[in-house]
């Protein structure tokens, strides 16, 4: 065994015995994971009927595709971007110009850092309230009307609460801006039926991430409406090339395994990773720990927010609940999404929110809270969902 073969499996047997609740990620479907290293890793798309020996994988994209505009209640799908940042880039370059304002949440709301600038477009950043986690309607409205931006990107990287997309997207109109979604977090949740429809409630572009909410493959997407939509975002993807070469097949194919999983069991994994995150967080309250917005219910995603002074206090709490073999991040983001997926539910969550909060407060050693975890798992790795 090589060197990087036996970096791989020592991770791999590390990720089995600990629990993780990293927001943006996900295992995959049993379907869609098999999916990855077909012989059509080796192999390109055909955009322009350049290869030959594609008459299967032809299909196989475009079967994609159609499963996605399906799940999506869309009128195109771009299945190609190989990131949720390669698609929000797309849509950056398909509707605004050198010059031009961009709205966006700010990162200090928990929002992504797009580097902006770096694009020459201005920044425009909505009006948040902080206790509320959300967007503040009537101060974006006015803000909306003065700035005038070409571009509106509803969506954050900490994501409790549904936007108010219906309430601003008639304000968008009136200035002439393209209302985009950013759903990687949530993208799951919309194709599951919960948390909002976007593309109903007024937004033309919906896109984000495929392994975070979603259990695909680390890869992007974009879904929307409008004739005009759809043509400036194939020019800005990359038919002359700009943002994807070859898209890459096998990704493609495991997507659409995903899709195909999704419509079958997508609502109701969806509900269930609602029900776990605000689960998990009422036991996090109860048991004496700072959790965000308990008077409007925690959470409606799978996200469970532990605010913090800074992000060196969060790296202090990521290390010692990783002693005791539980896995979040800096910003101490709880994700139920991954858990859910390997078939836990709310007795479960009472169970992990015990073993958080017996690591912060010391009340036993985070060694033997790793070895209660790592027991405690042991039902749930050999399968990885009751949903498939």
């Amino acid at each position: 065994m090589g060197k990087i073969a036996e970096l791989v499996e020592k991770h791999s047997n590390y990720r089995k015995e600990t629990l993780n609740l990293i927001p943006s990620e996900n295992i995959m479907t049993p379907s869609s994971r098999h999916l990855l290293c077909p012989d059509l890793v080796h192999r390109y798309v055909n955009p322009h009927n350049v290869y030959g020996g594609t008459k299967y994988s032809d299909a196989i994209v475009e079967e994609t595709r159609k499963m996605a505009q399906k799940i999506f209640k869309s009128e195109f799908a771009f299945i190609e971007p190989l990131s949720g940042n390669i698609a929000v880039l797309a849509a950056i370059y398909a509707f605004t110009n050198i010059g031009d304002k961009v709205m966006i949440v700010s990162p200090d709301d928990g929002g992504y850092p797009i580097n902006l600038e770096k694009l020459g477009r201005k920044p425009v950043y909505f009006p948040f309230d902080k206790e509320k986690m959300n967007i503040a309607v009537e101060k974006a409205e006015k803000l909306i009307l003065k700035e005038k931006p070409k571009l509106i990107i509803f969506g954050q990287s900490l994501f409790l609460f549904p936007h108010p997309v219906k309430e601003l997207s008639e304000t968008a109109k009136e200035v002439g801006a393209t209302t985009v979604y950013d759903g990687s977090h949530v993208l799951g949740l919309i194709a599951g039926g919960v948390f909002q429809d976007p593309l109903r409630e007024g937004a033309q572009i919906l896109l984000g991430s495929t392994h975070k909410t979603f259990p695909g493959p680390q890869g992007g997407i974009i879904v929307g409406i409008g004739e005009k939509e759809e043509q400036k975002l194939w020019e800005a993807l990359g038919f002359p090339l700009v943002l994807v070469d070859n898209p890459h097949l096998h990704r493609i194919a495991a997507l659409g395994a995903a899709l195909e999983e999704y419509e079958k069991y997508g609502p109701n994994y969806a509900k269930q990773v609602v029900k776990n995150a605000k689960t998990l967080a009422e036991e996090l309250y109860n048991g004496g720990l700072n959790v965000a917005c308990a008077e409007l219910g925690f959470t409606e995603s799978h996200q469970v927010y532990l605010p913090t002074d800074s992000l060196e206090e969060g790296r202090k709490i990521y290390n010692v609940l990783e002693e005791a073999g539980i896995i979040v991040d800096a910003l101490v983001r709880l994700g139920t999404q991954e858990v859910t997926m390997m078939g836990m539910k709310e007795e479960e969550m009472r169970k992990i929110a015990s073993f958080i909060l017996d690591a912060l407060s010391r009340n036993k050693p985070l060694k033997s809270i790793k070895t209660e975890v790592k027991n405690f798992l042991k039902e749930f790795t050999s399968k990885y969902s009751n949903y498939t």
